[in-house]
């Protein structure tokens, strides 16, 4: 078997083109690919706020981590969302980029209380 196929290489323009495909899907916001250092590579983002976020997600990635451990030790993370009432956050980890995503979803959010 060949390397690259276990271990893929994400090129500048495999970036670029996760980027153009991610950017044209409706409600997003904010696009932020991040290296497996957690180094942002591309973004939609201020680079101050591209920083931030970069940081906040390792923080999360680790806990999400420790707790898929505890559950069965042979799992990682694959993804995640994290929804509030106006956003939600889709975050897609692999071995050579993560692609964190900002997405407005107050249009689909279901307000219970009336």
């Amino acid at each position: 078997m060949q390397v690259a196929e276990v271990d893929p290489i994400r090129t500048k323009r495999y970036v670029d083109e996760v980027f153009r495909l991610v950017q044209a899907k409706p409600g997003v916001e904010d696009i932020l690919i991040m290296n497996h250092s957690g180094v942002p590579v591309k973004t939609s983002m201020e680079r101050q706020e591209s920083l931030q976020y970069a940081c906040l997600y390792d923080n999360l990635r680790e806990k999400c981590q420790a707790f898929l451990s505890k559950m069965e030790p042979a799992q990682t993370l694959t993804f995640l969302r994290v929804r509030t009432k106006y956003h939600e956050v889709l975050i897609t980890p692999d071995a050579k980029i993560t692609v964190l995503v900002v997405q407005n979803a107050k249009d689909s959010f279901i307000n219970i209380k009336g």
